[in-house]
């Protein structure tokens, strides 16, 4: 398959560089101190694995044309400008455009830019950082990527591009719902991100003494999931509690630590869009009102400062 990689970051580096060594043709649109890094030095993971490969990159899509498939990778805040800037470039008849990012935000994104029979509403799971421009450190996790339609409709496109995911290692699943995949992976991201940065504290923490308000922003979110459609079960809280149970408790999310460190984050397209969510459904969150609230005063102070 001929595939398009936009951002060659923790997220894009990881599943392109998968993809690229086991055969696919793959190309990364990047710029900057990322583009010379691979162009330069190519593109390596480090950590738990060890792979150095020679890539083809570019800032410019003109040069690449139409491909397969699209993997969008950067920061839901850039979703509509990448869009904005390369899709047009890269999206012929039957191109799917995977999402990449946590929360619900960036399909919609995506289909007002270029319609929903291209936009492939996707959800990863992977521990993985940047290491340097063009080194992404490899911290383990399960390295998985669930892909759908935006119907739930199986394409061509879509079922090729499951069996590449396969080929390079990567783990998925031949979802029927992935909205409701998506919902589950927002239960269990969301609320540890955004309790995290409001009390500062790690997974073991929101387990431990500040449960109650844990559990809570848990139930809020279930609560709104399922008015929009998500089919979980009966006993989705104590099953993602377990789950996190199970986690390192000094982890963070990457959300926890843009919000603390004072950097762009993913605010609003996380806990932010919560509220919101809710109130189209007629479901209260007012444990989630206060968390985004809370978040985005912070955050509006450290960009002043």
């Amino acid at each position: 398959m001929r595939i398009a990689v936009i951002g060659a970051g923790a997220i894009g580096g990881f599943y392109g560089a998968r993809l690229a060594a086991s055969g696919q043709d793959v190309v990364f649109i990047a710029r900057g101190a990322t583009l010379s890094a691979l162009t330069t030095n190519g593109l390596r993971v480090t950590g738990t694995e060890d792979l150095t490969l020679a890539v083809q990159a570019t800032d410019d899509p003109t040069e690449v044309g139409p491909v397969d498939v699209v993997l969008m990778c950067t920061k839901t805040f850039q979703v509509a400008d990448a869009a904005a800037s390369y899709l047009p470039a890269l999206v012929g008849p039957d191109t799917l455009v995977v999402t990449t990012q946590n929360g619900l935000q960036a399909p919609f994104v995506l289909a007002d830019a270029i319609g929903r029979e291209h936009v492939g509403p996707g959800l990863c799971r992977v521990w993985t950082k940047i290491a340097e421009p063009g080194v992404i450190d490899l911290m383990g996790g399960p390295q998985s990527l669930v892909v759908g339609t935006w119907d739930n409709s199986i394409t061509p496109t879509l079922t090729a591009f499951r069996q590449a995911l396969r080929d390079a290692g990567v783990d998925t699943v031949d979802t029927g719902d992935i909205w409701t995949a998506l919902w589950t992976k927002v239960i269990h991201v969301v609320p540890e991100g955004a309790v995290g940065a409001l009390l500062d504290a790690p997974l073991g923490e929101l387990l431990g003494r500040h449960l109650a308000i844990f559990r809570r922003c848990i139930q809020e979110a279930v609560a709104v999931g399922r008015a929009h459609g998500a089919d979980f079960p009966g006993d989705i809280v104590d099953q993602t509690l377990a789950f996190l149970s199970s986690q390192d408790p000094a982890s963070t999310t990457s959300f926890q630590r843009d919000i603390t460190a004072g950097r762009p984050s993913e605010l609003e397209a996380q806990m932010g869009a919560l509220p919101g969510l809710g109130d189209e459904v007629g479901v209260d969150t007012p444990v989630c009102d206060v968390i985004a609230e809370t978040l985005r005063v912070r955050a509006e102070r450290d960009a002043a400062a």
